[in-house]
Protein backbone atom coordinates (compact mmCIF):
# COMPACT_ATOMS: atom_id res chain seq x y z
CA UNK A 1 0.00 0.00 0.00
CA UNK A 2 1.16 3.51 -0.29
CA UNK A 3 2.06 5.38 2.12
CA UNK A 4 2.96 8.97 1.49
CA UNK A 5 4.12 9.63 5.42
CA UNK A 6 7.58 7.78 4.67
CA UNK A 7 8.62 11.28 2.67
CA UNK A 8 5.49 13.86 4.02
CA UNK A 9 4.36 14.53 0.17
CA UNK A 10 0.79 14.34 -1.57
CA UNK A 11 2.09 11.45 -4.11
CA UNK A 12 3.95 8.58 -3.77
CA UNK A 13 5.90 9.60 -6.82
CA UNK A 14 9.79 9.94 -6.50
CA UNK A 15 11.85 11.65 -9.35
CA UNK A 16 14.85 9.57 -10.09
CA UNK A 17 18.01 11.55 -9.17
CA UNK A 18 19.80 12.04 -12.96
CA UNK A 19 22.82 13.05 -13.12
CA UNK A 20 24.08 15.01 -16.07
CA UNK A 21 20.50 15.59 -17.24
CA UNK A 22 19.01 17.75 -14.32
CA UNK A 23 19.62 20.20 -11.88
CA UNK A 24 17.36 21.19 -9.16
CA UNK A 25 15.05 23.12 -11.73
CA UNK A 26 13.71 19.61 -12.08
CA UNK A 27 13.90 18.25 -8.25
CA UNK A 28 12.20 22.03 -7.77
CA UNK A 29 9.42 21.27 -10.23
CA UNK A 30 8.20 17.60 -8.82
CA UNK A 31 8.63 18.69 -5.12
CA UNK A 32 5.89 21.56 -5.73
CA UNK A 33 3.96 19.51 -8.03
CA UNK A 34 3.41 17.35 -4.76
CA UNK A 35 5.64 14.67 -5.41
CA UNK A 36 9.42 14.00 -4.11
CA UNK A 37 12.11 15.84 -6.33
CA UNK A 38 15.34 14.74 -6.35
CA UNK A 39 18.93 16.24 -6.74
CA UNK A 40 21.48 14.18 -7.81
CA UNK A 41 25.27 15.09 -6.32
CA UNK A 42 27.55 13.01 -7.05
CA UNK A 43 28.67 15.37 -10.11
CA UNK A 44 28.50 18.13 -7.82
CA UNK A 45 31.77 19.84 -6.18
CA UNK A 46 30.74 21.68 -2.61
CA UNK A 47 30.27 24.56 -3.69
CA UNK A 48 27.69 23.60 -6.08
CA UNK A 49 26.01 21.39 -3.87
CA UNK A 50 25.57 24.34 -1.66
CA UNK A 51 24.29 26.47 -4.65
CA UNK A 52 21.74 24.16 -5.86
CA UNK A 53 20.42 23.34 -2.20
CA UNK A 54 19.80 26.98 -1.87
CA UNK A 55 18.33 26.90 -4.79
CA UNK A 56 16.26 24.08 -4.23
CA UNK A 57 15.35 25.84 -0.69
CA UNK A 58 14.23 29.43 -2.01
CA UNK A 59 11.74 27.92 -4.32
CA UNK A 60 10.00 25.66 -2.53
CA UNK A 61 9.25 24.44 0.78
CA UNK A 62 8.31 21.06 0.21
CA UNK A 63 10.86 18.17 0.73
CA UNK A 64 13.43 16.91 -1.32
CA UNK A 65 15.46 14.22 -1.72
CA UNK A 66 19.74 14.48 -2.36
CA UNK A 67 21.57 11.31 -4.22
CA UNK A 68 24.99 10.41 -3.34
CA UNK A 69 27.01 7.99 -4.24
CA UNK A 70 29.34 4.80 -2.11
CA UNK A 71 31.40 3.38 -3.83
CA UNK A 72 35.13 3.35 -3.85
CA UNK A 73 36.67 5.60 -6.33
CA UNK A 74 38.78 4.07 -8.83
CA UNK A 75 42.51 4.79 -9.18
CA UNK A 76 43.99 5.82 -12.41
CA UNK A 77 45.48 2.88 -14.60
CA UNK A 78 47.59 4.52 -17.40
CA UNK A 79 47.85 0.87 -18.77
CA UNK A 80 43.79 0.65 -19.05
CA UNK A 81 43.71 4.35 -20.22
CA UNK A 82 45.98 3.83 -22.96
CA UNK A 83 44.01 0.38 -23.99
CA UNK A 84 41.01 2.44 -24.66
CA UNK A 85 43.02 5.37 -26.41
CA UNK A 86 44.11 2.61 -28.72
CA UNK A 87 40.87 0.33 -29.81
CA UNK A 88 39.03 4.06 -30.23
CA UNK A 89 41.83 5.19 -32.32
CA UNK A 90 40.26 4.24 -35.62
CA UNK A 91 37.08 6.24 -34.89
CA UNK A 92 38.93 9.40 -33.80
CA UNK A 93 40.86 9.06 -37.09
CA UNK A 94 37.84 8.83 -39.41
CA UNK A 95 35.95 11.50 -37.89
CA UNK A 96 38.78 13.82 -37.60
CA UNK A 97 38.53 14.09 -33.74
CA UNK A 98 41.59 15.25 -32.06
CA UNK A 99 41.63 13.13 -28.44
CA UNK A 100 43.40 15.55 -26.36
CA UNK A 101 40.42 18.32 -27.44
CA UNK A 102 38.41 15.89 -25.55
CA UNK A 103 37.68 17.75 -22.32
CA UNK A 104 37.52 15.67 -19.20
CA UNK A 105 34.23 15.26 -17.69
CA UNK A 106 32.95 15.87 -13.90
CA UNK A 107 34.26 12.90 -11.77
CA UNK A 108 31.81 11.24 -9.37
CA UNK A 109 32.99 11.70 -5.82
CA UNK A 110 31.65 8.91 -2.62
CA UNK A 111 29.97 10.24 -0.20
CA UNK A 112 32.00 11.94 2.36
CA UNK A 113 31.93 13.90 5.46
CA UNK A 114 32.94 17.30 3.38
CA UNK A 115 29.62 16.87 1.74
CA UNK A 116 28.08 16.15 5.16
CA UNK A 117 28.70 19.62 6.04
CA UNK A 118 26.75 20.89 3.40
CA UNK A 119 24.12 19.19 3.82
CA UNK A 120 23.93 19.81 7.49
CA UNK A 121 23.13 23.39 6.89
CA UNK A 122 20.19 22.60 4.43
CA UNK A 123 18.93 19.49 6.25
CA UNK A 124 17.47 18.01 3.24
CA UNK A 125 14.47 15.86 4.37
CA UNK A 126 15.64 12.12 2.03
CA UNK A 127 19.21 11.19 1.40
CA UNK A 128 19.50 8.67 -1.15
CA UNK A 129 22.01 6.11 -1.66
CA UNK A 130 23.80 4.59 -4.84
CA UNK A 131 26.02 1.27 -4.29
CA UNK A 132 25.12 0.42 -1.12
CA UNK A 133 25.25 2.85 2.33
CA UNK A 134 28.01 5.26 3.28
CA UNK A 135 30.04 3.85 6.77
CA UNK A 136 28.47 4.30 10.28
CA UNK A 137 29.34 7.22 11.11
CA UNK A 138 28.19 9.51 7.92
CA UNK A 139 25.29 7.68 8.23
CA UNK A 140 24.84 8.82 11.97
CA UNK A 141 25.67 11.98 10.95
CA UNK A 142 22.56 12.21 8.54
CA UNK A 143 19.95 10.64 10.60
CA UNK A 144 21.35 13.33 13.39
CA UNK A 145 18.80 16.16 11.11
CA UNK A 146 16.26 13.51 10.94
CA UNK A 147 16.48 12.40 7.76
CA UNK A 148 15.15 9.56 5.98
CA UNK A 149 17.85 7.61 4.49
CA UNK A 150 17.22 4.98 1.49
CA UNK A 151 19.26 3.13 -1.56
CA UNK A 152 18.93 1.14 -4.17
CA UNK A 153 18.48 -2.97 -4.28
CA UNK A 154 19.17 -4.87 -7.18
CA UNK A 155 18.79 -7.82 -5.94
CA UNK A 156 16.99 -9.44 -2.60
CA UNK A 157 20.05 -10.32 -1.00
CA UNK A 158 20.96 -6.23 -1.40
CA UNK A 159 17.88 -5.24 -0.24
CA UNK A 160 18.32 -6.96 2.96
CA UNK A 161 22.02 -6.00 3.64
CA UNK A 162 20.27 -2.61 3.17
CA UNK A 163 17.84 -3.09 5.69
CA UNK A 164 20.09 -4.55 8.49
CA UNK A 165 23.18 -1.55 7.83
CA UNK A 166 20.70 0.92 8.28
CA UNK A 167 18.61 2.13 5.04
CA UNK A 168 14.82 3.46 6.43
CA UNK A 169 13.70 2.71 2.73
CA UNK A 170 14.68 0.13 -0.10
CA UNK A 171 14.24 1.21 -3.43
CA UNK A 172 13.71 -2.10 -5.58
CA UNK A 173 15.76 -1.10 -8.89
CA UNK A 174 14.59 -3.61 -11.85
CA UNK A 175 16.48 -4.42 -14.88
CA UNK A 176 14.17 -2.56 -16.42
CA UNK A 177 15.81 1.31 -14.95
CA UNK A 178 17.67 2.88 -17.01
CA UNK A 179 20.87 4.82 -16.27
CA UNK A 180 23.44 2.71 -14.19
CA UNK A 181 22.74 -0.31 -12.07
CA UNK A 182 22.66 -0.20 -8.32
CA UNK A 183 24.52 -3.15 -7.94
CA UNK A 184 26.83 -3.69 -4.97
CA UNK A 185 27.16 -6.99 -3.61
CA UNK A 186 27.58 -8.95 -6.98
CA UNK A 187 28.78 -8.58 -10.41
CA UNK A 188 26.89 -11.13 -11.83
CA UNK A 189 24.64 -9.68 -14.08
CA UNK A 190 22.30 -13.09 -14.01
CA UNK A 191 20.75 -12.27 -10.66
CA UNK A 192 18.99 -9.00 -11.91
CA UNK A 193 15.46 -8.96 -12.47
CA UNK A 194 12.17 -7.45 -13.77
CA UNK A 195 11.13 -4.46 -11.30
CA UNK A 196 8.04 -6.67 -9.98
CA UNK A 197 9.44 -10.03 -9.77
CA UNK A 198 12.04 -8.08 -7.78
CA UNK A 199 9.33 -5.62 -6.02
CA UNK A 200 7.74 -8.68 -4.52
CA UNK A 201 10.98 -10.69 -3.44
CA UNK A 202 11.83 -7.66 -1.37
CA UNK A 203 8.29 -6.74 0.11
CA UNK A 204 8.21 -10.39 1.42
CA UNK A 205 11.58 -10.71 3.22
CA UNK A 206 11.82 -7.02 4.29
CA UNK A 207 10.19 -5.05 7.36
CA UNK A 208 10.80 -1.25 5.38
CA UNK A 209 9.20 0.12 2.97
CA UNK A 210 10.14 -0.71 -0.82
CA UNK A 211 9.91 1.93 -3.57
CA UNK A 212 9.69 0.22 -7.27
CA UNK A 213 11.96 1.59 -9.56
CA UNK A 214 12.25 0.61 -13.51
CA UNK A 215 10.12 1.13 -15.96
CA UNK A 216 7.08 2.36 -14.66
CA UNK A 217 5.97 5.41 -17.17
CA UNK A 218 2.44 5.95 -16.72
CA UNK A 219 -0.50 6.09 -14.32
CA UNK A 220 -1.19 2.60 -14.84
CA UNK A 221 2.43 1.36 -14.13
CA UNK A 222 2.10 3.61 -11.06
CA UNK A 223 -0.92 1.77 -9.94
CA UNK A 224 0.18 -1.99 -10.34
CA UNK A 225 3.37 -1.30 -8.54
CA UNK A 226 1.29 0.21 -5.49
CA UNK A 227 -1.10 -2.40 -5.61
CA UNK A 228 1.75 -5.05 -5.56
CA UNK A 229 2.92 -3.65 -2.31
CA UNK A 230 5.12 -0.88 -2.92
CA UNK A 231 5.13 2.39 -0.71
CA UNK A 232 6.03 4.75 -3.78
CA UNK A 233 7.27 4.51 -7.08
CA UNK A 234 10.39 6.07 -8.98
CA UNK A 235 10.70 7.27 -11.96
CA UNK A 236 13.16 8.61 -14.36
CA UNK A 237 13.70 8.60 -17.72
CA UNK A 238 9.70 9.64 -18.27
CA UNK A 239 10.54 12.89 -17.07
CA UNK A 240 13.85 13.96 -19.50
CA UNK A 241 11.20 15.38 -22.17
CA UNK A 242 9.78 17.65 -19.43
CA UNK A 243 11.14 21.56 -19.95
CA UNK A 244 12.48 21.52 -16.35
CA UNK A 245 15.30 18.64 -17.85
CA UNK A 246 18.65 19.96 -18.69
CA UNK A 247 18.47 17.20 -21.52
CA UNK A 248 19.83 17.94 -25.13
CA UNK A 249 17.29 16.93 -27.83
CA UNK A 250 20.08 14.32 -28.83
CA UNK A 251 20.11 12.53 -25.10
Amino acid sequence: MADQSIFNVKYPIIQAPMAGVQDSALAIAVSSAGGLGSLPCSMLNHDALHAELSRIRSQTNQPVNVNFFCHTAPRFDARAEQKWRSILQPYFEEYEVDIDDIPAGPGREPFSHAATDVLESFRPEVVSFHFGLPDQELLTRVKSWGATVMSSATTLDEARWLEANGADVVIAQGIEAGGHRGMFLSADLSRQTGTFTLLSEITHEVNVPVIAAGGITDAKGVASALSAGAAAVQMGTVYLRNNQSAASSSD
